[in-house]
């Protein structure tokens, strides 16, 4: 299933008049069925995610006792999904934390106003990350080919290595990816978004609106594309 479909299914669920539960305040930790292999993670909702590599996958959960019923945790094809029950609508007084060790890791989504956070390095050949809404995500990563796309007021803060980085912003979302030692990057603005990033092969920028990019490192070629008042600098 496509990640940007499975997000907004999970975002959209349960439309319909919602039961309010308020967390009681005492916080259990559950850990959750991870049998089935999954390399794809979507998150819908106010939740604390952080991601680790490892030999053996596996998911827990921190929240409040009276709360966890209604956070499922499930893994449809090769996607783990994280959402709020249907028909529920849940309101912690503390942070859900959902800690999740992948063995391989090749896309992760997230809408609403979800965190993700990665534990150490993680390592593989291409990723996808796609954030909407208020969504952030902190990640330290080493990949041969990196995809974003971020829109609404999205952040996404990286660091690590990418052979080949492909960058998409639409709304007001914010890419800082200065520390990310990328070869090629490619980055398309559509709005007032900002991107930050390092180039030491080639660097194309297109931007429409009022975007931003700075840059760092010592491409070989520049190519841009700016209409509106978009700005390019180098750093």
């Amino acid at each position: 299933m496509p990640l940007l479909l499975s997000a907004c299914i999970l975002a959209t669920a349960g439309v319909q008049a919602q039961q309010k539960i308020t967390g009681s305040g005492g916080v259990k930790k559950e850990t959750r069925d991870a049998g089935r292999p999954f390399d794809e993670i979507a998150v819908s909702g106010q939740y604390k995610v952080y991601v680790s590599q490892g030999s053996r996958q596996e998911v827990t959960v921190e929240a409040e006792e009276n709360l966890l019923p209604y956070i499922e945790t499930k893994i449809d094809g090769d996607e783990l999904g994280i959402g709020t029950k249907r028909g529920y609508n849940i309101r912690p007084t503390k942070d859900v934390v959902v800690r999740i060790t992948v063995v391989k890791l090749d896309a992760i989504a997230a809408s609403g106003s979800s965190n993700f956070f990665s534990e150490g390095s993680i390592k593989g050949d291409d990723l996808e990350i796609s954030l909407s809404g208020k969504s952030l995500a902190e990640l330290s990563l080493d990949y041969n080919k990196l995809e974003v796309n971020v829109s609404g007021d999205g952040k996404v803060k990286l660091n690590g290595r990418a052979d080949k980085s492909e960058i998409a912003i639409s709304g007001s979302a914010d890419i800082a990816a200065a520390d990310l030692k990328s070869r090629d990057v490619e980055i398309a603005i559509s709005g007032n978004g900002n991107a930050h990033v390092q180039a030491n092969g080639k660097l194309e920028v297109a931007i429409s609106g009022s975007g931003k990019v700075k840059y760092r490192g010592s491409p070989s070629s520049v190519e841009q594309s700016v209409s509106g008042q978009g700005k390019i600098v180098k750093e």
